[in-house]
């Protein structure tokens, strides 16, 4: 497994990272449950196991969160990067008033579920425009001299909200955002932006929740656009005679440049998969200038957000990555 420093942070990562929202909660096409609590302890130690040291949580993944804590205690032998949301109950960001005391109390929890002193990365979860205000950048610098967070980062949907954190260098350390084959908003902008100033960059949704796999076909009528643009991807893969989900972890790992290409999964199979793509390097370059050709007009439609009504589709048998 390669691995590189998180940007300017002191932080040693895989190159290959895992996302556990699967592990705690309902996710994705279809809305599979997660597995029991021993399955997915060896999951987590499977992947540490191969080499997979980077672990993505948050509170809001349900006991993700409490999973990790029990697989890693302390976090040994891997970095956790978990989350921090501070929604009021009609989703904005709550008061100024009440920001700091809101932080400290999550920020507590998360250290008792991890077993640590200090979190190595926090990541405001889901960071809008114009959310970073004096008020959270002032409570962010309160956990950092409490001695409680060590880097702090924020997780983005859309261009708006990462190019106002890249403004805010010497308080975000890492940017998280989504990057796939159908997905490509930001590498002319953001992307690069990352990698000039140093900034820690993770790549999320390379799957797109099971769009770019065989669970395409469970997309309802709102989502053809998303189906045929993975229809086109899928044929791309067939004539390397490779599976779609394969061709876009590689395609995502290698084109975005992060530091951190983020995998979702509770199956140990899929993330057997993951590391075999992986091993397998680059996509030719006419493949490459292939799948640039598909486009996704409706950029509405790659934030899963916006999928309503959410696609069911059948009980999945969890066989295709996310």
């Amino acid at each position: 497994m390669q691995t590189r420093t998180l940007g300017s942070t002191d932080l040693r990562v895989s190159a290959l990272g895992l996302g556990t929202v699967e592990l705690g909660m309902p996710y994705g096409i279809g809305r599979p449950p997660p597995p029991d609590d021993r399955l997915c302890l060896r999951l987590l130690h499977r992947a540490r196991d191969q080499g997979v040291t980077y672990i993505d949580t948050a509170p809001a993944y349900g006991r993700s969160e409490e999973l990790v804590g029990r697989a890693f205690p302390g976090a040994r032998g891997v970095v956790v990067a978990t989350k921090v949301s501070l929604r009021d109950d009609g989703g904005g960001l709550l008061p100024p008033q009440r920001l700091s005391r809101a932080m400290g109390d999550s920020v507590d929890r998360s250290r008792r579920r991890l077993s640590v002193e200090t979190l190595d990365l926090l990541q405001i979860h889901n960071l809008g425009e114009g959310e970073l205000s004096e008020a959270l950048l002032a409570a962010m610098a309160e956990q950092v001299e409490a001695g409680h967070v060590r880097h702090w980062g924020v997780s983005t949907y859309g261009r708006l909200a990462p190019r106002e954190a890249l403004r805010h260098r010497r308080s975000v350390d890492v940017l998280q955002v989504a990057y796939s084959i159908l997905d490509r908003t930001l590498e002319e902008e953001i992307l690069p932006r990352c990698r000039e100033r140093n900034v820690g960059l993770v790549v999320r949704s390379v799957f797109l929740q099971g769009v770019l796999s065989a669970r395409r076909r469970d997309l309802g009528h709102s989502l053809e656009p998303l189906r045929r643009a993975s229809d086109a991807a899928a044929r791309v893969a067939d004539g390397l005679g490779i599976g779609l989900p394969d061709l876009a972890l590689r395609f995502a790992f290698h084109e975005s440049r992060a530091h951190v290409t983020l995998v979702g999964t509770a199956q140990p199979n899929e993330l057997d998969a993951n590391l075999r793509a992986l091993e397998a390097g680059p996509l030719p370059s006419d493949a490459v200038e292939e799948l640039r050709r598909i486009d996704v007009e409706d950029e509405s439609l790659l934030h899963p957000g916006t999928w309503n009504p959410l696609p069911e589709g059948p009980n999945p048998c969890r066989k295709h990555r996310r």
